[in-house]
């Protein structure tokens, strides 16, 4: 019998596995061994030995030592989920290493925000051939220093029987993050109960499905299609039993796929629609408006990569300087247009996270280890993720596919030195744009002005291409299928994105007709955009814009906003490692109010914890952050924040032109913590004017006692995406429910209309700054509820207050009440679309 020891490879507080925070290390389903509370930031070898596997989300790796002993190192508890960020590995499999060796970085500050615990287990997983002795527990320990022994049995004691019987299934794995060590240990602990052999094949590599340590070491990953093989006694039952254990997810949730559609053998291409006939296309919306002018196809290029190689190191070296590259350029575009461009920003900061993506560089490091060229191994890598997105049948997922081909094909020119942009760098006056699919860098390196339209035959509403058309006020139809392929380059065309029509070859007078009734349409309600917006029957209704940035502000006005009715102070919080300082954000709000000259500007005080967590502000680890530390909790949590924003509010001139706008409030006694606050720096910096609190209303119990926080407030502002997820109970960050969400839901409109009746007892207005509120379908039915004042995003403004100014309240109030007593939000529009035909 040899005995090995095991150094600490961490520093911290040694503690027993029962007091890690998942079963399968606390009931040592994965093996024996110790857990330490780590005070250090990198993972070192606990013993001499031989690298067998390093985690693909990079928390964790395996030693075999000489002993024969396996190791498992696991950082943290749920750290799969993060997928690499935060970890850097300094070793590769089959790598030879000495005790003390460094193994793995990881950024402690991080996993600490987004990681369940920071446990980190050494646990030996082939404890049928290893005994756990002598552990050192219960007190503080140094890098390296003796935490277990290990004794080691003879061979001959685990060996198995087999018989003649054999049984073979297919099963697909459904877990999100493939066959971690907690799903890889229950399967091991059931393959064990059974004497004969249980191997698994993925993508051709097997594994013994009794060594944990196999089962991670075959990086299979959702949605790989597993071959289950089992020999001996009672072969079938045991195959069986197995399947459906890794079909329930082993203890793990579930993420159900649908099945890869059949591709045709042979794809024709399309004819071309010809000129003698004029055609009707129907999509989707995806941005407002109507364009008239001629077709200018984006062709799909797929240009022929080498698939070998010139050799690992430098193809790596070479994929490496091409993420690189890459990524400066993103950062340089974000930081040119983070002034003014908020939805640009947030577009291609999402850009940067998938180029930082471990999966994707990992899939590609894998190819070029094969011997593939750093291009062909990119491209095989984002096919593999994009088909991975289709394949989950998801509509907001699969908009996400467009993001994935823009940085590949920024990866893939930087590599070969060809194929930028597929949209010419000279367009012709009145472009519409046809492409199967536009990627977002195309779209938003076009200077403003130049496009009529765009018409896609992919692509969603909620995708990024459709957000920036928004933005960029270009008329745009996307999902409208192949027949989107069959417009010839120079058709006229006529994009109608208020209806999602595209009309092609239609007659010449038609076409000057449609122009000048756009036109005019435009020039007309932009024109009358700056004056005071009121119904037909002289109701008067604020049309406020929300903001993002202060460069955001000389948009609203060009567009005649009213004043900005949210301000989303995260910009200064956010992406930084020290919190923003009183003079900082009092000319940032002072660029704002002077851009807006005199008119109001409704800052929302600092909302961050859910999705967005700031590294100078540690949050605790949360089961579900969307229902945790959010918006006022933490201002009142951390109040020297909040009191820091006060008073740069306080300080903008001319005084009063701001107001105070609270997110989350569910109580009255938050509302009346935060004005006894205000008092207290108003009084301390000599100001004797008083400043407007208004309340958020956000969750539903806030509507429902909007009577009492109208009491302690100024006005009350509807926040309708979250009251709307709230309300529903769906996360909207949840892709399996997101595309349910429906502000117009009857449901949340009544907790609209709770939420004006409750103001209307103390003369308080309502106002609406959700996504709703940008919506011309919704007005009539916001103002029929009695709200006051619509907070929309700049570019809907013109055409907002148009419409508005054809309302009357007597029709408002009709479609409002009949809206309540219907059963969905399809019910609704359906309702105002008869009512009102031209939406």
């Amino acid at each position: 019998m040899s005995t090995l020891t095991l150094g600490s490879p961490v520093a911290g507080w040694a503690t027993r596995l029962e007091e890690v925070p998942d079963p399968a290390f606390a009931q040592r389903m994965v093996g024996d061994g110790i857990a330490v509370d780590p005070t250090s930031a990198e993972l070192r070898a606990p013993c001499d030995g031989v690298v067998v596997s390093v985690h693909g989300a990079r928390h964790a790796c395996t030693l075999r030592a000489v002993t024969g002993a396996e190791i498992l190192l696991h950082i943290g508890i749920d750290t799969v989920s993060l997928r690499g960020e935060g970890f850097t590995v300094r070793v590769q499999e089959g790598q030879r290493v000495r005790a003390g060796d460094p193994l793995i970085s990881f950024d402690m500050d991080l996993l600490a925000r987004k990681a369940r615990s920071l446990l980190t287990a050494m646990v030996v997983v082939n404890g049928e051939a290893h005994t756990v002795t002598n552990r050192v527990q219960d007190r503080e320990v140094a890098v390296g220093e003796l935490l277990l022994a290990v004794a080691g049995e003879s061979s001959s004691a685990v060996q198995e029987t087999a018989g003649d019987e054999k049984a073979e299934r297919r099963v697909r794995l459904l877990i999100p993050h493939g066959l971690h060590a907690r799903p890889a240990a229950a399967l091991a602990r059931h393959a064990k109960l059974h004497a004969g052999s249980v191997s698994i094949v993925n993508k051709g590599r097997s594994a013994n499905a009794k060594s944990v340590v196999s089962l991670m070491g075959l990086g299979a990953r959702h949605g790989d299609m597993l071959t289950l093989t089992v020999q001996g006694e009672q072969a079938e039952r045991v195959a069986q039993e197995l399947m459906e254990l890794v079909i329930s997810g082993l203890g793990d949730p579930v993420q159900p796929i649908a099945e890869q559609p059949e591709v045709p053998a042979e794809v024709t291409a399309p004819q071309h629609f010809t000129p003698d006939q004029e055609v009707l296309l129907k999509g989707t919306i995806a941005a407002p408006g109507v364009g008239v002018g001629n077709a200018v196809r984006v062709l799909e290029e797929s240009a022929e990569l080498p698939m070998d190689g010139q050799g690992i190191q430098a193809e790596t070296q070479r994929l490496a300087d091409a993420l690189a590259s890459v990524g400066r350029d993103i950062e340089a575009l974000v930081s040119r247009e983070g002034a003014g461009e908020a939805a640009k920003t947030e577009i291609f900061r999402a850009h940067l996270a998938l180029l930082e993506d471990p999966e994707l560089t990992e899939a590609a490091h894998r190819e070029i280890a094969a011997g593939r060229g750093a291009a062909w191994a990119w491209r095989k890598a984002v096919a593999r993720h994009a088909q991975v997105l289709h394949e989950l049948n998801d509509p907001l997922l699969a908009e996400r596919i467009g993001d994935l081909r823009d940085i590949e094909r920024r990866v893939i020119s930087q590599l070969t030195g060809r194929g930028g942009s597929r949209v010419p760098a000279e367009l012709p006056p009145d472009a519409i744009l046809v492409a199967d699919e536009l990627l977002p860098s195309e779209l938003a390196a076009i200077p403003a002005g130049r496009l009529a339209g765009l018409c896609m035959a992919r692509g969603g509403p909620t995708s990024h291409v459709a957000i920036l058309a928004s933005g960029m006020g270009i008329p745009a139809v996307v999902a409208m299928g192949d027949a989107a392929l069959r417009v010839p380059h120079g058709a006229p065309l006529i994009v109608d994105g208020n209806r999602g029509e595209v009309h092609v070859f239609p007659p010449a007078e038609v076409r000057d007709a449609t122009r000048r009734a756009a036109a005019a349409r435009q020039e007309a309600n932009l024109a009358t955009a700056h004056e005071e917006c009121r119904t037909a029957d002289n109701v008067r209704i604020e049309v406020f814009a929300n903001l993002g940035r202060p460069g955001d502000a000389a948009s609203a006005m060009a567009k005649g906003a009213e004043g900005c009715g949210l301000l989303r102070t995260e910009f200064l919080f956010l992406e930084r490692s020290t919190a923003p300082s009183e003079a900082e954000q009092l000319a940032q709000y002072q660029e704002i109010a002077d851009t807006l000259r005199g008119r109001p500007v409704v800052i929302r005080t600092i909302d961050v914890g859910g999705d967005k967590p700031l590294a100078y502000l540690p949050l605790p680890r949360e089961e579900n952050p969307v229902l945790g530390l959010r918006g006022v909790r933490i201002a009142l949590q951390h109040p020297e924040v909040l009191r820091t924003q006060l008073r740069a509010i306080l300080r903008v001139k001319p005084a009063g032109v701001c107001r105070i706008l609270v997110p989350m409030i569910a109580s009255v006694s938050e509302l009346r913590m935060v004005r006894a606050m205000i008092e207290a720096e108003r009084q301390a910096l000599g100001i004797t004017r008083t400043i407007e609190l208004g309340a958020m209303i956000e969750v539903p119990v806030a509507a429902v006692q909007a009577d009492r926080l109208a009491a302690e407030c100024d006005f009350l502002s509807i926040g309708t995406n979250d009251l709307t997820q709230y309300a529903l109970a769906m996360d909207r960050g949840n892709p399996y429910v997101a595309a349910r969400l429906d502000s117009l839901h009857p449901g949340v409109l009544r907790l609209v209309a709770q939420t004006v009746a409750g103001a209307r007892k103390h003369g308080r207005p309502v106002a609406v700054c959700g996504g709703i509120a940008s919506e011309a379908l919704a007005a009539p039915l916001l103002i029929g509820l009695g709200v006051t004042e619509l907070s929309a995003t700049p570019a809907v403004v013109p055409d907002l207050k148009a419409f508005i100014r054809t309302l009357t309240s007597a029709q408002c109030e009709d479609v409002a009440r009949k809206a309540l007593e219907l059963e969905s939000g399809d019910d609704v529009r359906a309702l105002v679309k008869s009512t009102w035909p031209g939406l």
